[in-house]
């Protein structure tokens, strides 16, 4: 009896050690983040923006590597399908509810935690010399052409992809155009001032810097009215086809995510970083100049806009044809119909602490109003 007690008192004293340290985490390496799309896009420029501050909070160095494709399925499936250790994150465009629909990736947004930082409106943008002073001059050169007109995108299944497809069948030139995917918003914008493409439909921030500079200019922006942005403006795609309006729910929110079944206390201190990162000036200015919305989100209401994103993009995927899978496979329902939880999935996945769902309220909740 003695020696069983002697056992159960020494293994509580290892857990508590354990729990020590947890609940004291801190990063002894440097982390890797890797996102999704090429250097100088918003993904990129945005995870880029968060790793340095955060980076600064936690006291390591954040290692930030590109690995594109699959619509950031590629490099989500890495973070995947790597550690459970916080070392790992994935950074760029919060798609994970739509890699299943679209056959890019094994994993989900429910595996992850879900961080954003910013959002944006997606953009058709034509050369800064071009004759298209409207989108209406577009569509009517067009139709005019007798031959394809090629467009480009960030990448299949995308936001740009979903939004020119939908602009196109609205505009009556779906069989006029066709799409080339890039490998990000600044690379198809690098062939639109080449000439390779007639237009580009990618986010706001990916070229923006370029609007200021009068090297591209935006015909039509997927948000409900008109954004200004240092003194350019982005005309609202309502004002040319109003029922467009309701796409604007597949509009990209960037940030970073971890495994979510990281331990509770890495979690915490990754929350905390974040929390520290979107509330620096340098960060702020740095997204306001790409012309991204400041969002700071973290616990359920990250998890809300992911799963809202996987219905907003999932369907038009599949009805514009741009998938064979239908998100019905998944049990998402369209938009119009979304409710949260949406699914069993999203309902029994694993909650934020509630030490984080007190931070977002506390800390970051009045700027999502």
């Amino acid at each position: 009896m003695r020696k069983l007690t002697t056992y159960l008192v020494a293994a509580l004293v290892v857990v508590m050690a354990c729990t020590s340290v947890f609940a004291s985490w801190k990063p002894n390496r440097a982390i890797n983040m890797i996102v999704g799309w090429t250097a100088g896009g918003t993904s990129d420029t945005t995870a880029r923006g968060l790793a340095m501050e955060m980076s600064e909070y936690l006291g390591v160095p954040i290692q930030v590597t590109n690995v594109d494709g699959a619509n950031g399925g590629m490099a989500g499936q890495r973070v995947a399908d790597a550690k459970a250790d916080g070392y790992t994150l994935f950074g760029g465009t919060q798609l994970h509810g739509t890699w299943k629909i679209m056959g890019q990736a094994k994993c989900s947004w429910e595996d992850f935690y879900v961080f954003t930082a910013g959002m944006g409106g997606t953009t058709i943008y034509v050369k800064g010399d071009s004759p298209y002073k409207d989108l209406t001059d577009l569509v009517e050169a067009i139709k005019k052409s007798d031959k394809t007109v090629n467009y480009g995108t960030t990448s299949p299944g995308g936001n740009g992809a979903i939004f020119g497809a939908a602009f196109a069948q609205a505009a009556g030139i779906a069989d006029k155009v066709r799409e080339i995917p890039y490998k990000g918003g600044r690379d198809a914008g690098r062939y639109l001032l080449s000439g390779e493409v007639e237009f580009v439909s990618v986010s706001l921030g990916d070229i923006s810097d370029w609007a200021e500079a009068g090297e591209v200019r935006p015909l039509a922006n997927l948000y409900h009215k008109d954004y200004v942005w240092r003194g350019v403006t982005f005309p609202s795609i309502v004002n040319y086809y109003p029922k467009l309006a309701i796409y604007a729910a597949i509009n990209p929110y960037w940030g970073f995510s971890v495994r979510r079944d990281v331990p509770t206390e890495v979690i915490e201190k990754l929350c905390e970083a974040f929390v520290y990162a979107v509330k620096q000036e340098r960060f702020q200015k740095a997204i306001e100049s790409r012309g991204i919305i400041f969002a700071p989100m973290m616990g359920t209401a990250a998890d809300q806009i992911v799963a809202r994103v996987s219905s907003a993009r999932g369907w038009p995927q599949y009805e514009l044809g741009i998938t064979e899978n239908s998100p019905a496979n998944w049990d998402i329902a369209p938009i119009t119909e979304w409710t949260w939880p949406p699914h069993d999935r999203a309902a029994n996945v694993r909650p934020w602490p509630a030490s984080v769902e007190e931070m977002y309220e506390k800390e970051l909740a009045k700027y999502n109003q």
